[in-house]
């Protein structure tokens, strides 16, 4: 009988410190501040990373309307479409 009465108790305290761990954890939650300040970290870096994404999409137009300009200057077409059409055709 003592050895059940050991052992549940046991039992007991491997939950009550399970329960401690979790309550712990979840006390940084507890204070909005500190969730705020979480919320505010992921959204600069999401922005960070979306600014740098935006960068790079404006080098790279900026790259192909440099060479557009090449192409015309060189070609003397004008259009665009005219232009692309001639490569397309110039591939196959």
């Amino acid at each position: 009988m003592q050895e059940r009465y050991e052992s549940e108790n046991v039992k007991e305290d491997d939950l009550d410190g399970k329960k401690n761990k979790a309550d712990s954890a979840n006390k940084k939650f507890d204070n909005p501040i500190e969730i705020m300040k979480i919320r505010l970290k992921n959204i600069k870096n999401k922005n960070h990373q979306k600014a740098h994404l935006l960068t790079n999409y404006v080098r790279n137009a900026v790259v192909v309307e440099e060479a557009f300009k090449v192409i015309k200057e060189g070609s003397g077409i004008t259009n665009i479409d005219e232009i692309v059409t001639a490569f397309i055709k110039a591939e196959e």
